[in-house]
């Protein structure tokens, strides 16, 4: 159930059971949900729309990063109701409470389904497209609610009528209970019953009376236990109400039939628009099943084209896949399949694998018919994602699963009737799958006649893959553009196959090699390669002397993958540990950084502490200015000694060069190394550590390696404090005393730590704080000069600080 396309030509009729497809469609009809599911499955068939195929991988892709990331998808009740809406469509028709809750159960789905991916349209594109073609109905759905409930029996308020008859029902019911209960213990008193509860016997309600009493209990008999020895009686005090309650009984089955013919008549406007939905659903249910399946063998979407190239990489027979599987989990033995590295069309067109029986060479070329068949059928493959798989418009394939005992005409009859059938329908967008070419006649005349037969298939530029014994072809391909020769590896030393497909390299019969080991005698071995003659035994040694050679090419590749891998790993490692090693070192200077904030924060409070107790005591003007100044002295010393800490600009900087973004600098002659992280104009934006500001080139001072060493060395002992310092600070809302004091100190760190700007936000409002805080700053001999920021960074409301 995929889009529109046209089908892929196969031949024979047989082809998906030789080729195992019928696996494949087995176990994807195993993960459908619903008859729905399971239809669709078993109506799935190849196309060779390249559009309409690449549009259903993508809805698979999508089904499955839903499925697996997403929440969950409602994929609840997908109910076949194709055979209740075929009931449905007379005039007059009735459907029972149970199919009338399947339908509401699955309109509830569309509903959820299509909401679910229209919300969802940019995630999934191509299963919002889908769902699209889904009609709700939540009108008929609403209905379809007030009439049954979840266990399809009609609700009591289904209409007016059967409330009230459903209510009078229940009444009689009680009042026929409690007059039987009467009659059956004054029964049981008599001695004429048992203990026992009143029953029902041909709609009447009745008590259980020893048969030998049946005269002394007024009533009428309705029935007699298998044994005889209990009747039935309805008391001659029940039968009134007894009538009443079966008139109630039928007539509640005439309401209830007239609610459900009415609401059978609900669906047949939306017959059509249901059973497209139905169909929409069955596709979300083959969808799902191939997500489930893709998991099963963990197969990927790989490149699809129609440009008649196959490269696969890594590639795994599905139907072996599925076996091992089984196996494991029946037995526990733990078997894996070999992937299989091919490619055709790409520089050749035909090629021709040779190697021992048992070796798996029909399996290789099993295995690229039946992932192209699978991608056809939209389904993932399991193969390296990495691979390009072309789409034929025709795959035709002779391949003869079952063993004769008798290799006689017919045999060979049945192959050229495949060949026939190939030569007269094969072409450039064909791919051809042939076992045993040239098999079941006289060895030359088959051998000559594959050859004629693949030279022509080459020629047209079909796509051909051709196992064969026939050391002939193997010459051919080696000899013929467009043909290359393949084989499957061969243990020499154990004479065991390995199943590895090796491209341009012609493969052994071991013919001679598997005879020995099975006991052939070796006069016998000795006198058949006589027979063979010396240039067959010759082109089999040197067949092999490939084989081997290739072989031990192969081994050095793994050593050196080896190798590498090794070495990758060794880079990874040093590159954790160099890691770990800057995640150390950040741990150490941080806290470095946050005990000289702690110190810093710790002279502050001094300093303040100081001040505070000279107001307390109310010091005079005079007192208080020779402790500022004091103070000052103090920060000039620290400064002083900053700068002899520093290493001397005196040829170390270059003077004044063009700069640019990750040059290392120092702000100010004899300040704070930086980076330069941009340039606009006269301006470049620095950082200062972990601190970022925007300074005049003019005052920046490239460094040379030399110096960039000393100042590194400097930084570390001395401007620690400079990286926590802050460059600005907030002081809207503050008091006037209270906004100098944080100004005092602003100013304070930057000096400490080197820093050359600062700016205070205080805001525009009546501008006496701002008036407050430039006195202020006119009194501070370390203050160069301060100016209002530019009217993109706040104007009039923040002052911008140049110390000296």
């Amino acid at each position: 159930m995929m889009a529109d396309g046209a089908a892929l030509r196969c031949y024979p009729d047989t082809l998906e059971t030789r080729l195992g497809f019928d696996v494949v469609r087995e176990a994807l009809r195993a993960h459908a949900r619903s008859a729905l599911g399971a239809e669709a499955v078993a109506q799935l068939r190849p196309l060779r729309d390249l559009a309409a195929v690449r549009a259903e991988l993508a809805r698979v892709e999508e089904l499955q990063q839903a499925l697996r990331f997403d929440d969950p998808v409602p994929l609840e009740h997908l109910i076949d109701l194709r055979p209740w809406l075929a009931q449905a469509a007379p005039e007059g028709a009735r459907l029972e409470g149970e199919a009338l809750e399947a339908v509401r159960r699955v309109l509830v789905t569309i509903r959820l389904l299509a909401r679910y991916f229209q919300e969802r349209r940019q995630k999934y594109p191509a299963l919002a497209a889908l769902a699209e073609r889904l009609t709700p109905l939540p009108e008929l759905e609403r209905q379809l609610a007030a009439v049954v409930d979840e266990e399809g029996q009609v609700r009591d308020d289904a209409s007016p009528e059967l409330r009230r008859l459903r209510r009078r029902l229940a009444q009689q019911r009680q009042r026929l209970r409690e007059t039987l209960l009467e009659a059956l213990q004054e029964a049981i008193r008599q001695g004429y019953a048992t203990e026992a509860q009143p029953t029902l016997r041909n709609g009447r309600m009745v008590i259980p009376v020893r048969a030998e009493a049946r005269r002394k209990v007024p009533g009428f008999v309705h029935d007699t236990s298998a044994s005889g020895q209990t009747v039935y009686i309805e008391p001659a005090s029940c039968l009134e109400l007894n009538n009443a309650v079966r008139e109630l009984e039928l007539a509640e089955q005439r309401e209830i039939d007239r609610i459900l013919r009415e609401a059978t008549g609900w669906l047949r406007p939306h017959l059509s628009a249901l059973e497209a939905s139905l169909d929409v659903l069955g596709h979300f249910d083959l969808l799902q099943a191939k997500v489930h399946l893709a998991e099963l063998l963990e197969a990927h979407v790989p490149e699809v084209a129609n440009d008649g190239i196959i490269d696969l990489k890594g590639a795994r027979n599905p139907v072996l896949v599925l076996h091992f599987r089984r196996l494991r989990e029946t037995t526990g033995q733990v078997r894996e399949v070999v992937p299989l590295d091919l490619s055709l069309g790409r520089t050749y067109r035909t090629l021709i694998i040779t190697g021992p029986n048992a070796g798996g060479k029909t399996v290789a070329m099993k295995t690229v018919g039946l992932l192209v068949l699978m991608l056809a059928c939209g389904l993932p493959i399991p193969a390296d994602p990495a691979s390009h798989v072309s789409l034929f418009d025709q795959l035709l394939i002779d391949i003869g699963d079952e063993q004769s005992v008798e290799a006689d005409l017919s045999t060979f009859s049945a192959h050229m009737t495949h060949m026939a059938y190939m030569l007269a329908h094969a072409d450039e967008r064909t791919l051809v799958l042939i076992d045993e070419a040239g098999t079941g006649t006289d060895p030359d005349e088959g051998a000559a006649l594959a050859q004629a037969i693949l030279e022509t298939l080459t020629r047209r530029g079909a796509r051909t893959i051709a196992t064969t014994h026939h050391g002939a072809l193997k010459v051919f391909a080696y000899e013929t553009e467009g043909v290359e020769n393949g084989s499957m590896q061969f243990d020499q030393t154990t004479l065991r196959p390995t199943y590895r497909f090796q491209p341009g390299v012609p493969g052994s019969s071991y013919a001679f090699e598997i005879a020995r080991r099975m006991g052939i005698p070796e006069p016998v071995l000795v006198r058949a390669q006589t027979l063979v003659g010396r240039q067959q035994v010759a082109l089999e040694a040197l067949v092999r002397t490939l084989e081997q050679r290739t072989q031990e090419l192969e081994t050095r590749l793994a050593v050196l993958a080896e190798e590498q891998a090794r070495l990758e790993r060794l880079q990874r490692e040093y590159r954790e540990q160099r890691e770990r090693l800057e995640t150390e070192t950040e741990a150490i200077r941080q806290r470095a950084l946050e005990e000289a904030e702690q110190l810093l924060q710790e002279a502050n409070a001094r300093i303040e502490r100081t001040i505070r107790e000279i107001k307390e005591a109310q010091a005079e003007r005079e007192a208080t200015r020779a402790a500022r100044e004091a103070l000052e002295r103090f920060r000039r010393r620290v400064r002083e000694q900053r700068r002899k800490a520093r290493p001397q600009p005196s040829g170390s900087e270059e003077p004044r060069p063009t700069l640019a973004v990750g040059d290392q600098v120092v702000l100010d002659e004899g300040g704070t190394p930086a980076e330069v992280l941009a340039l606009k104009d006269d301006e470049a934006l620095i950082a200062v550590g972990s601190l970022k500001m925007r300074v005049p080139v003019s005052r920046l001072r490239r460094l040379n390696r030399t110096a960039r060493r000393a100042h590194q060395r400097a930084a570390a002992s001395t401007s620690l404090p400079a990286l926590q310092a802050r460059t600005r600070i907030d002081v809207r809302g503050y008091r006037v005393d209270e906004a100098l004091q944080a100004v005092e100190r602003l100013i304070d760190e930057a000096v400490a730590g080197g820093l050359r700007e600062v700016e205070v936000l205080h805001g525009k409002g009546t501008g006496a704080l701002r008036q407050a805080i430039r006195t202020y700053l006119q009194g501070r001999s370390d203050v160069a000069r301060f100016e209002d920021a530019p009217w993109e960074q706040g104007g009039p409301g923040v002052t911008r600080i140049w110390l000296k």
